[in-house]
Order: structure tokens, then C-alpha cells, then sequence
């Protein structure tokens, strides 16, 4: 993965965290499991996993993109997790700053944009630099998803597995300010076999279509079967970059 990043460390930890919500679900008697929980409702299952972990954890950061653009571009996308190795520090975002810097410059808070120029250099604090982070984008599917809170099988399900990824792939290739970056999968189904045998699929079939990743490493287990689901597993693809 580089750096202090590995790739199967990320996966145990988010596997981990999986189960022990699982677990918890079980232990409440819960009419549903981890199953139905969309990607938003993951993040902070796998957020919470990497924070107990030891990592520092930004949910829904923005991307960089070119500083250049940064006059135009109002709504920029987000990354679901970003992680640091340093809990207490700060994630620097060149581009929001940048931009306050832009707005002192020539009123009457110009002498502001000094200081905040001092807080981007880290004089006062642990500052991690974007190319410092891990940058994760995370997919759930599932062999059967809940419609409108009735599990059924779901038809999208050999598509969602190849397209998210792929999606989430060149989306973080493209970011220059990334150095560490994984497409995530979260994946229910039947049982561990066909999770395992579904993951290979996705990976073969993301590195047919050229994808700008490594091949990827996963981890399966099984869990409560509550709609279909009997196991999980947890992917990490990481990109190219």
C-alpha cells in the first residue's frame, strides 16, 4: 500500500468492526442486521472500527482537485472515510483554505490570511497533508437487499459489484494530491463460499476493464441470516496511483 498504509490491516479492522456490530445486532434480538444498513449507514460502523483502531478518521471529506480551479468549483465531491496514522492531528484541505486566504487577501482581515497561512504550515499543530491520508471509498451490495424494507433479491447485483468499484476506482485515481487511496466492498450474501467465489469474480473483472487498481485482498465471514444473507465480506482494492 506504501508508507505506514497496509492494505490487509485495513481489512481485518473493517471486518473486525462488521462482526462486532453483527454481533451486537444478534445480542438485541434485532429484526434486521448489518444487511440493511446502506453505504451511508456502514460509515460509521467501519469509522467507529478504524477510531478504536487507532487511526484518525475525517468522514465525507472533500477532494482537493486542482487548487487552480479552486475560484470555480463551489461544490466539490467528498471521499466517504479518509483516514491518518496520527488521531489528534488535523487533515489539511489545501483548497478551503486557499480560499479564505483568497477572501482576506486585499480587505480589511488580510492580516488573517497570515495566520492562516502559519495554521497550513502546521506551526501550531500536527498538520497531515492529503498525500499523507488514506483515502477510501466504500460500495455495499448485497445478494439480497431490502426494497422499500422487504428483502428480495436483488437483480443489480452482479453490475453493482463491478460498476461501484470501478467507479470509486477512477475516481480516486484522478485526484493528484492522493498518494494512498482503496476502492472498498462491502459484500452480503448466502454464504461465505459464494462470497468468496462473487469477490474473485469482481476482481477478475475489474482488472479486465483496466481498472486502476492492485488486485485486492478481502476477508469473509459469516453472519446472522435475517434476509437471505449468511455471510460478509470486506474488500480493498488498492488504486494505481
Amino acid at each position: 500500500m506504501g508508507g505506514v498504509w497496509s492494505g490487509s490491516e485495513l481489512v481485518r479492522i473493517a471486518a473486525q468492526a462488521l462482526r462486532d456490530a453483527d454481533a451486537r445486532l444478534r445480542d438485541e434480538q434485532a429484526v434486521r442486521g448489518i444487511d440493511a444498513l446502506d453505504e451511508v449507514g456502514l460509515h460509521p460502523v467501519l469509522g467507529g472500527g478504524f477510531s478504536e483502531a487507532g487511526y484518525g478518521v475525517w468522514p465525507e471529506r472533500p477532494y482537493a482537485g486542482r487548487v487552480a480551479d479552486r475560484a470555480i468549483r463551489r461544490d466539490r465531491e467528498r471521499c466517504d472515510l479518509v483516514l491518518t496514522g496520527e488521531p489528534g492531528a488535523r487533515l489539511l484541505d489545501p483548497v478551503s483554505e486557499l480560499v479564505e486566504i483568497d477572501r482576506a487577501t486585499g480587505t480589511l482581515f488580510e492580516p488573517l490570511a497570515e495566520s492562516i497561512a502559519g495554521a497550513m504550515s502546521g506551526a501550531d499543530e500536527r498538520v497531515v497533508e492529503p498525500g499523507e491520508a488514506f483515502w477510501l471509498e466504500v460500495k455495499a451490495v448485497a445478494q439480497y437487499a431490502y426494497v422499500e424494507g422487504v428483502p428480495r433479491a436483488n437483480r443489480a447485483y452482479a453490475t453493482q459489484l463491478v460498476k461501484g468499484p470501478l467507479d470509486d476506482a477512477k475516481k480516486l485515481a484522478r485526484e493528484a494530491t492522493i498518494e494512498h487511496a482503496g476502492a472498498m466492498v462491502v459484500l452480503f450474501a448466502c454464504d461465505e463460499a459464494t462470497v468468496e467465489h462473487d469477490l474473485g469474480q469482481m476482481a477478475h473483472r475489474l482488472l479486465d476493464k483496466d481498472a486502476p487498481i492492485r488486485a485486492p485482498e478481502w476477508e469473509v465471514f459469516a453472519i446472522e441470516d435475517r434476509a437471505g444473507n449468511g455471510a460478509c465480506g470486506v474488500a480493498l482494492a488498492p488504486i494505481r496511483l
